[in-house]
């Protein structure tokens, strides 16, 4: 098992486009409060979790190139994105990473674990944020709205996709992702309302099949906020 995680890396490989479907323009309201977190060069996804708080993975905070840690002000999240439309945007004004997160490009489980980051926005955004619920287990249903680099004006929704296992803090989903997708919520319909369980990861193979990897918030949360 661990020789294989060590062939993950942290969506900077393709995945194929089927699974994701572009979000009907009359269900864009019901996912305003995700949206594009860009990085002052590429970008990832996210979602609010309060007015002024952005859940996304650790590893976006991070240039590819040299492992170097982002400015905050260099990141802005726009809400509701979609063809050159938005809710609102904000620049961030600071962010918190999970403790235990170390920067690797070639991620196993480890890294996966507490690759969740919290980014602190300059000002409050107007979409209503998500709620959060406990617990992603295997045999679940859940969906992701995702940014991607084939699609990076729209969103793309997969509804459902199946959680194939879950390891610690890690959930394997077989849910499409590519690049761009990292930090993409993974929700559950929870007393009809869609609540952010984990965040998108890595891909890789699970059991030989493509897989996609989340840090689920039951496990990895905590830490964060106890450094925001």
């Amino acid at each position: 098992m661990l020789r294989a995680l060590a062939l993950l890396l942290l969506l900077p490989l393709a995945a194929a486009a089927e699974g994701r479907a572009i979000l009907p323009a009359h269900e864009q309201a019901e996912w305003n409060a995700a949206g594009r977190l860009n990085l002052g060069g590429g970008f990832c996804s996210g979602a609010l979790i309060a007015p002024d708080l952005v859940v996304t993975a650790a590893h976006c905070l991070y240039a590819p190139r040299t492992g170097v840690e982002r400015r905050p002000e260099r990141l802005t999240f726009v809400a509701g994105y979609r063809m050159m439309k938005h809710q609102g945007f904000a620049k961030g004004a600071r962010f918190a990473i999970h403790p235990d997160y170390v920067y690797d490009p070639e991620a196993g489980m480890e890294e996966i674990a507490a690759d969740l980051a919290l980014v602190r926005l300059a000002e409050p955004l107007a979409p209503a944020p998500f709620g959060l619920a406990p617990g992603i287990e295997e045999g679940d249903e859940v969906t992701i709205l995702s940014y991607a680099r084939d699609r990076p004006e729209i969103p793309s929704l997969q509804s459902p996709c199946g959680v194939l296992a879950r390891r610690g803090a890690v959930a394997v989903l077989d849910c499409d992702v590519t690049w761009g997708v990292s930090g993409a919520p993974v929700f559950r319909r929870v007393e009809g309302e869609w609540r952010v369980v984990a965040v998108v990861s890595a891909m890789g193979r699970w059991r030989g099949e493509k897989a996609a990897f989340a840090v689920a918030l039951d496990a990895a949360l905590g830490p964060v906020l106890a450094a925001d």
